[in-house]
């Protein structure tokens, strides 16, 4: 846990990273977009972009084992934990997390 004093109206950065079951078919794995597209409809959300890992180069410091990474941005302090129990985010959770086994999130307060 960090120590550093935020401002609750600085905005959020809410970035995700998703392991996505191997044993998908693609046509589950394209369908997985669509958890993406409906946390657009949360009012909290400012920004989303989405994508798959990209096939850079390997080196020490470059993970690419996940499959799909989100980035939100909030307002604020509120917009984000707001977004934690809005009802749109809930349910995309519970419609698409079987599709996962593993996710990271790292929020960040942008400069």
């Amino acid at each position: 846990m960090s120590d550093h004093q935020v401002s609750n109206s600085s905005p959020i950065q809410h970035f995700v990273m998703f392991w996505l079951k191997p044993q998908l078919t693609k046509a589950e794995r394209e369908n997985f977009k669509n958890f993406f597209e409906h946390l657009r409809a949360s009012k909290y959300v400012k920004t989303l972009s989405y994508g798959l890992a990209a096939n850079t180069p390997i080196r020490p410091v470059t993970d690419n084992s996940f499959t799909y990474s989100l980035t939100v941005t909030f307002n604020n302090m509120e917009d984000h934990n707001a977004y934690q129990e809005d009802p749109v985010h809930l349910a995309a959770i519970e419609k698409f997390s079987a599709n996962w086994y593993r996710v990271v999130v790292h929020d960040t307060v942008i400069s």
